[in-house]
C-alpha cells in the first residue's frame, strides 16, 4: 500500500462556476440530489454486475444504502459497485471538462440573470454537484474492483478539493454529506416546497426515495429502529413487558424494473421519474414510447423524447446509443448499434431475452439479433412519429423544432426509408410562417402546375426574400423553404415525393409553372430582342458565368444566379469547403429579367457601333448584386464596393 500523501488541488475554473450555482441559486426541487446520487449508485453497480460475466470473483448482490447521521447533521450514501480509482476519481470529479462546463457557463451567460438553472444542468451530466445543493462538505471514499489502493476525495464546494490514497476496502463508493444548517427564507425569498426538509431524518429519505428511485432494480436500504414488545407463548403482548429496540435494514424500495411491466400499468409520472434516473435530465421526456416485441425475436423497448436537444447532438463525439440489458443484467450503455444515427437523440433501453449473457462488445457489432432488434425499433419509432403527427400536430412540431435536422439525416445514412421519413418531414413554405408536410404542399399545387418547388439556402429570411421566388410569388405558387445544411442531402436523395417530382427554384430552366398564350408570345418577342445583348454579355463574362440567358423567374429584380439543371448549389459547395473537401470551380448561369429597366438600358449599350467598357462593368455589378441578394459571399467586394460608387458618382453629375 502507497504511503498516504493528501494533495489539495484547485477546481477546474469553470468547475468552481458550477458549483457556486448549485449552492446559490435557488431550485424548485432540492431533493432530486438524492435521486442524482442513488442513480450513480445504481450505474456503479450495473457495471460491476457486467464485469463479473468475465470475472466471478466480482460477483455480488449489489445493494445501496443510506446512513442518516441525524446528531451530526449528515448523510450517507455508500454501494458496492465498480469503484472509482485514484486518477477516475481526478478525471471524473476533479473536473467536468467532459460534462461541456464551458459551453455551459457561455449558455448562462447568454440568459441572463433569469435562467433556471435546473433547466440546463442536466444537459451537461454533473449529477455527483448536486450533493452541494443541500450540503457545505461532500466527503468521497472508493475503492475500485481489483484496485489495491483506496481513494478520499473532499470538498467544501470553495474552489478547492483534496485527494489521497487510503488502505483497499471492499469495492465500492462512499459519499458523506455534511448537510447545511435548515435556515427559514427570508421575507423577501419565495418559499420553496422543500426548505424545510430534513435529509438526515429516516422518514424525509424513506419519502424521497419512494418518490425518485422506487423502480431502482437494486434494494435501497435503512437501518431503522423497530421497537418489539415481549409476547407470552401464544404471541400476546405481556402486560407491562419489556420493550426492546432493534436496528433493522429495511428496504425503501420496490426494485420493479419499470420496462418488465405491463406497459399500460406504468403512469406517465414513473415514466418521468425513470427517465430523469436513466439519463440525469431534469426535464420530464416530452415522449414516451413502450413496447414488448415477440416472435422471431423477443425484446422490451423503453424509449424516451428528451424536452429539449443536447448542446452536443451534432458533435462527432457526442455519446449516443441505447443501455442494453440482456434478462434484466445490464451489458453496457450507449451501444450505438441499437438504434440508427438519424435517432441518436432518442434516449432509453432495450432488454433482449435471445442474447447470451456472456455477449462481447464485438458481438454486439456484429450480431444479426442486434441488428434485427435495431430495425424493428426504426419502424416502431418511424410508426410513432407518423401517429404522433396525425393526433398531436403541435407536439410532433415541437419535436420536430429541437430533431428534425437529425431525422432527416435518415436521407444519408438509410435512403432505404427515405418515403417512410418523407412522410413525417416538417418544411417552412412561402406561404405563412408556419410547418406544412409534403402533403399538405402538394394539395395545394395550382392548376398547370407539374413538380414542387423547392430553395435551399442558410437562412430563411435570406430564402424569403430570394429573387428566384418572385414569379412564383406573382403566380401565388408554393415554393418549400429549405434553410439547413442536411436540405441539400434531403431533396438530392428524395428526387421525388409519391409521384410530385422536387424541382429547384434556382437550378436550370424554369419550367412547368402556369403559363398562357400570351406570356409565350412575350417571351419569344424578347429572346429576339435580347440575342445580341445576352452574345456579348456571354463573351465579356465567361470566365465567371456558364451562360447567359433570360428569365421569366424575375419580376423586380434585375438579374440572378443559377445552378445548371446538374450543377452544385452554392449551399452544397460550401457544405464541401466546411468538410474540408476540394471542389471544383462551379460557373453559373446569370439569368437577366427582360422587363427591367437596367436590362433595357444595357441593350441601348449594347447596340452602339463598337464595345462599349460599361457593358462589362454593369454585367459583373449584376453579378455580384445578385451574390448579395442570395446571401453569398463576394469573390471581390472591394471592386464591387468601387463599381457601385463609381456608379453613383455619374448618376449624380447627369
Amino acid at each position: 500500500m502507497t504511503q498516504p500523501t493528501i494533495e489539495t488541488r484547485s477546481f477546474q475554473a469553470q468547475t468552481k462556476k458550477l458549483l457556486d450555482l448549485m449552492i446559490h441559486s435557488i431550485y424548485s426541487q432540492k431533493d432530486v440530489f438524492l435521486r442524482e446520487l442513488i442513480s450513480n449508485a445504481s450505474d456503479a453497480i450495473d457495471k460491476v454486475r457486467f464485469e463479473a460475466l468475465t470475472n466471478p470473483e466480482l460477483a455480488t448482490d449489489g445493494k445501496i444504502k443510506l446512513e442518516p447521521g441525524k446528531d451530526g447533521r449528515t448523510l450517507t450514501i455508500s454501494d458496492n459497485g465498480i469503484g472509482m480509482t485514484y486518477e477516475e476519481v481526478i478525471e471524473h470529479i476533479g473536473t467536468i471538462a467532459q460534462s461541456g462546463s464551458e459551453a455551459y457557463a457561455e449558455k448562462l451567460k447568454e440568459l441572463g440573470k433569469d435562467v433556471s438553472a435546473p433547466d440546463l444542468i442536466g444537459q451537461f451530466g454533473v449529477g455527483f454537484y448536486s450533493a452541494f445543493i443541500v450540503s457545505d462538505e461532500v466527503t468521497l471514499e472508493t475503492c475500485k474492483a481489483g484496485e489495491a489502493d483506496g481513494v478520499r476525495w473532499h470538498s467544501k464546494g470553495d474552489g478547492e478539493y483534496t485527494i489521497e490514497r487510503m488502505p483497499a476496502k471492499p469495492h465500492g463508493t462512499r459519499v458523506t454529506l455534511h448537510l447545511r444548517a435548515q435556515t427559514p427564507a427570508a421575507a423577501d425569498e419565495e418559499a420553496l416546497p422543500d426548505t424545510d426538509s430534513d435529509f438526515s431524518d429516516p422518514w424525509t429519505l424513506r419519502k424521497t426515495v419512494k418518490k425518485y428511485s422506487d423502480f431502482i432494480a437494486y434494494p435501497i436500504v435503512m437501518d431503522v429502529e423497530k421497537h418489539e414488545v415481549e409476547r407470552d407463548a401464544e404471541g400476546k403482548v405481556v402486560p407491562d413487558g419489556k420493550t426492546e429496540t432493534k436496528l433493522v435494514e429495511e428496504t425503501l424500495n420496490s426494485q420493479k424494473a419499470l420496462w418488465t411491466r405491463t406497459v399500460s400499468d406504468v403512469t406517465a409520472e414513473e415514466h418521468n421519474e425513470f427517465y430523469k434516473h436513466l439519463t440525469h435530465d431534469w426535464h420530464a421526456p416530452q415522449q414516451t414510447l413502450h413496447f414488448h416485441v415477440e416472435g422471431m425475436q423477443e425484446f422490451t423497448a423503453l424509449l424516451y423524447v428528451p424536452e429539449k436537444a443536447p448542446m452536443d447532438l451534432y458533435a462527432r463525439e457526442q455519446k449516443r446509443g441505447l443501455q442494453l440489458y440482456i434478462k434484466r443484467v445490464f451489458i453496457g450503455a450507449e451501444v450505438k448499434e441499437l438504434i440508427p444515427e438519424y435517432f441518436r437523440f432518442v434516449r432509453g433501453l432495450i432488454d433482449s431475452s435471445d442474447l447470451p449473457l456472456n455477449v462481447s462488445r464485438e458481438v454486439v457489432q456484429q450480431d444479426a439479433v442486434v441488428a434485427r432488434i435495431k430495425k424493428t425499433v426504426t419502424t416502431k419509432l418511424i410508426h410513432f412519429f407518423k401517429d404522433l403527427l396525425a393526433k398531436d400536430r403541435p407536439a410532433y412540431e415541437k419535436l420536430w423544432a429541437e430533431y428534425g435536422a437529425a431525422i432527416k439525416e435518415a436521407f444519408h445514412y438509410d435512403p432505404a426509408v427515405k418515403d417512410k421519413i418523407a412522410d413525417i418531414l416538417l418544411v417552412k413554405t412561402t406561404k405563412g410562417e408556419g410547418w406544412s408536410t409534403l402533403a399538405e404542399v402538394a394539395e395545394r399545387m395550382k392548376e398547370g402546375q407539374s413538380a414542387l418547388y423547392y430553395l435551399t439556402g442558410e437562412k430563411f429570411e435570406v430564402l424569403r426574400e430570394a429573387p428566384q421566388l418572385e414569379v412564383f410569388a406573382k403566380k401565388d405558387v408554393e415554393v418549400i423553404l429549405l434553410g439547413e445544411a442536411v436540405d441539400e442531402i434531403v431533396v438530392g436523395t428524395l428526387e421525388k415525393y409519391h409521384d410530385k417530382e422536387l424541382k429547384s427554384a434556382a437550378r436550370g430552366e424554369l419550367d412547368g409553372l402556369p403559363e398562357s398564350a400570351e406570356d409565350k408570345v412575350k417571351q419569344d418577342e424578347q429572346a429576339g430582342k435580347y440575342a445580341g445583348l445576352l452574345t456579348k454579355l456571354k463573351s465579356l463574362l465567361a470566365e465567371d458565368l456558364a451562360d447567359v440567358r433570360l428569365t421569366t423567374r424575375l419580376t423586380d429584380s434585375a438579374a440572378c444566379l443559377v445552378a445548371d439543371e446538374g450543377g452544385m448549389s452554392p449551399q452544397m459547395e460550401r457544405i464541401f469547403a466546411q468538410m474540408g473537401q476540394a471542389v471544383p470551380e462551379q460557373k453559373r448561369i446569370l439569368e437577366l429579367n427582360p422587363d427591367h429597366a437596367v436590362i433595357d438600358a444595357m441593350y441601348q449599350l449594347a447596340e452602339r457601333p463598337g464595345t462599349d467598357d460599361r457593358l462589362k462593368d454593369f454585367g459583373e455589378m449584376l453579378i455580384d448584386q445578385a451574390l448579395v441578394a442570395e446571401g453569398s459571399p463576394l469573390k471581390h467586394p472591394a471592386q464591387f464596393a468601387k463599381r457601385v460608387t463609381d456608379a453613383m458618382a455619374r448618376a449624380a453629375i447627369l
